[in-house]
């Protein structure tokens, strides 16, 4: 019986297709609802077939499939500097997540960030939701479709992107600058925290700026998986103008 608390298993439509457009050979089976016959689980069944990926049918399942995969990458700061080093873009943006908890959240943010042409995401170990697969398949893919790190010193991450000549932009309610009058388009990170407490006081400490998403009295903050999507397709805009 598989685990289903496994790093490596995989849960609904959108992230076992990700997988077989992106890593067919790290796929070790996929398992669909046994009594599912219609056109979503035929195209799935025809796509891993095609792929040559073992495909079983399971009746303890009722409406997603799950796929177990041989491995699974867990990448750290290492990785990271390694892949900033080889990644073939001038003016990449990174999305960095400080404070996060919910994973619901976390996966709304990796979708954004997946769609809007982000390099990567940076996930801070000790403050957030670790990637769960409730996270994966609230990404709709986005976790497969991007590279993931997560960090234990999010700090020393920071400084070395600084030394890189990165923009570490950080983002809080309380901010003067207002995120479209800003210059955007930059290699930069972009920092993320809950809507309940945002970015912690020590992460924004080391940011070279700050700005809001909304300057409206009232309500000025918004769901952080609305507002990393806001921010990140301003970015991308800039940087495609």
């Amino acid at each position: 019986m598989e685990n289903k608390n496994s790093a490596n298993l995989r849960v609904g439509f959108h992230s076992i297709e990700m997988l077989l457009k992106l890593s067919p050979e790290n796929i070790k089976k996929i398992f669909i609802p046994a009594n599912r016959n219609d056109d979503r689980v035929q195209n799935l069944i025809t796509m891993a077939e095609n792929l040559s990926v073992s495909i079983e049918r399971k009746k303890s399942l009722a409406q997603h499939p799950e796929a177990i995969l041989k491995n699974e990458a867990n990448l750290g700061l290492s990785d990271l500097k390694k892949y900033e080093e080889s990644i073939q873009h001038d003016n990449p943006t990174f999305l960095v997540i400080d404070n996060v908890i919910d994973p619901r959240n976390l996966g709304a943010c990796i979708r954004s960030a997946a769609a809007s042409n982000v390099a990567g995401v940076i996930i801070n170990k000790h403050h957030c939701s670790p990637i769960t697969p409730l996270v994966r398949q609230v990404s709709a893919g986005g976790t497969e479709a991007i590279q993931i790190f997560t960090v234990t010193n999010l700090i020393n991450s920071l400084k070395h992107f600084e030394k890189l000549g990165y923009l570490i932009l950080g983002t809080s309610e309380h901010a003067d600058s207002i995120h479209t009058e800003l210059d955007l388009n930059k290699p930069m990170l972009v920092i993320m925290g809950s809507e309940e407490d945002g970015v912690r006081e020590k992460t924004l400490d080391k940011c070279s700026q700050i700005c809001t998403l909304s300057k409206k009295k009232t309500i000025n903050s918004l769901n952080v998986s609305v507002a990393t999507g806001v921010i990140l397709f301003e970015i991308a805009r800039q940087k495609l103008a």
